[in-house]
C-alpha cells in the first residue's frame, strides 16, 4: 500500500567495519545487541515505529500506520527529531569491544539522515516474510545518511522546513551532490549544541 507525508530515520555506527574485523563475532553481536536495545527503548519513549536493522543499520519511522492531519505531522517530524538526537547521545554509551575481550575507552558514533515524504510498504516474501518499505524517500533518507558525519543528523530541506524554528540548533544549509537524485539542499545538526542551546535559553527565561 501507500503512505504519505512519513518521517524516515536512517542510522549506521562509525567505523563498523573496522570494529567487526578486530574483535570475534560474539562482541560484534553482544555490541549490536547493546546498542539497538537503546534504540529500542527509545522508540517507546517517543512513541517511534521500528522498521528493521540491517547489520549495523537501524531504520525508523514516524507517521507511518498513524492517522492524521497536518498538525500531526508536524508533531510526527517533531517526534522524530528529538529520536533521532537521543539516538546519537545513547550511542555514546555503548562502549567499543577489544579484541581478546573488554571495552576500550573508545565509544560508538553514529551518522543520522532523515527526510520525510511517500512511500510504499507492505509484507514482502513467503518464507520469513517481513514489512518493508521501498520508495525515493526512503532512498533519500538513506543518502542523507551516507552523506552525514559522525555524531551528526543531516536533513533534506524538506524534514527541515517541517521543524523550522522550533529547532534552534540547525547549521547552514548545505547544497551535496547526492548519488541518481543531483544536487539537494540539506542542514546539518549537531544534537550536543542544540541541547547546550536549548539550555541556554532555559536559563535566560
Amino acid at each position: 500500500e501507500s503512505a504519505k507525508d512519513v518521517c524516515i530515520i536512517f542510522t549506521d555506527i562509525v567505523g563498523f567495519s573496522r570494529i567487526a574485523m578486530d574483535v570475534k563475532p560474539i562482541q560484534v553481536m553482544d555490541m549490536l545487541q547493546s546498542i539497538f536495545s537503546r534504540f529500542d527503548e527509545l522508540c517507546d519513549v517517543h512513541d517511534v515505529l521500528k522498521l528493521e536493522t540491517i547489520g549495523d543499520a537501524y531504520l525508523c519511522t514516524t507517521n507511518l500506520l498513524e492517522d492524521g492531519d497536518s498538525a500531526d505531522l508536524k508533531d510526527a517530524a517533531r517526534r522524530a527529531l528529538e529520536m533521532a538526537k537521543d539516538m546519537v547521545v545513547e550511542a555514546t554509551k555503548v562502549r567499543v569491544p577489544l579484541p581478546g575481550g573488554g571495552f576500550s575507552a573508545e565509544t560508538l558514533q553514529i551518522r543520522v539522515g532523515m527526510h520525510v515524504g511517500d512511500l510504499h510498504c507492505g509484507v514482502v516474501g513467503q518464507r520469513l516474510p517481513k514489512f518493508t518499505t521501498c520508495g525515493t524517500t526512503v532512498n533519500m533518507a538513506a543518502r542523507m545518511e551516507q552523506t552525514s558525519m559522525p555524531g551528526k543528523i543531516r536533513v533534506s530541506k524538506t524534514f527541515h522546513d517541517l521543524i523550522g524554528d522550533a529547532e534552534q540548533g540547525w547549521g547552514e544549509q548545505q547544497t551535496i551532490e547526492v548519488k541518481n537524485m543531483g544536487e539537494v539542499e540539506t542542514y546539518l545538526l549537531d544534537p550536543v549544541k542544540s541541547r547546550t542551546i536549548i539550555r541556554g535559553c532555559a536559563a535566560k527565561e
